[in-house]
């Protein structure tokens, strides 16, 4: 009975510190790359949907041009009216609001990654409050309902800048 029991390593403070290391860095990446789905998914389907609309536009002008004429001989209305009212397009957000909103923070939120891949890697401090403020700045910039998606990342770089001061402290004294 006694031969099936087996003996587990011991698990030292070195390697509890690689795997917490590595699990704040999922929780990282899995923050970064869910607020990256949803500043970017969103332009890409409305961008393929104003694809399928400005094709199906094209399909259909000569169609609805012969039926606005139709309906402008026999009520009278004016041939200008029937031309303006083919192929009225969907106004997009102008590109500098896409930019600012969407893109900037994107950027932020990928340079705020790997700042804290690298202070965490390196055990840099200033690294590690550098990734805090890029993930802080794009959470300002994108708003309150997409920028929940950075908590986590915010949450898990502050038990780093913690833990990091830890292992500092516990350095120095020794």
């Amino acid at each position: 009975m006694v031969e099936g029991l087996k003996v587990l390593p011991s698990t030292s403070s070195g390697s509890r510190a690689v795997e917490g290391a590595r699990l704040l860095k999922a929780v990282v990446a899995i923050s970064c790359a869910c607020t990256l789905a949803v500043l970017l998914v969103p332009d890409l389907l409305s961008g393929f949907l104003f694809l399928l609309q400005s094709v199906l536009e094209a399909l259909f002008l000569p169609f609805r041009l012969l039926f606005d004429l139709a309906l402008w001989l026999t009520t009278g209305r004016q041939i200008g009216d029937a031309v303006a009212g083919v192929g009225h397009a969907v106004g997009a957000r102008p590109f500098s609001h896409t930019v600012i909103f969407r893109y900037a923070p994107a950027f932020l939120a990928v340079c705020g990654l790997l700042s804290f891949i690298a202070a965490v890697d390196g055990r840099t401090k200033s690294f590690l409050w550098l990734s805090f403020a890029l993930h802080g700045i794009a959470g300002v910039v994108i708003g309150l309902p997409m920028a929940s998606c950075l908590f986590p990342a915010l949450i898990s770089e502050l038990v780093a800048v913690r833990r990091f001061s830890v292992i500092t402290a516990d350095d120095t004294q020794v």
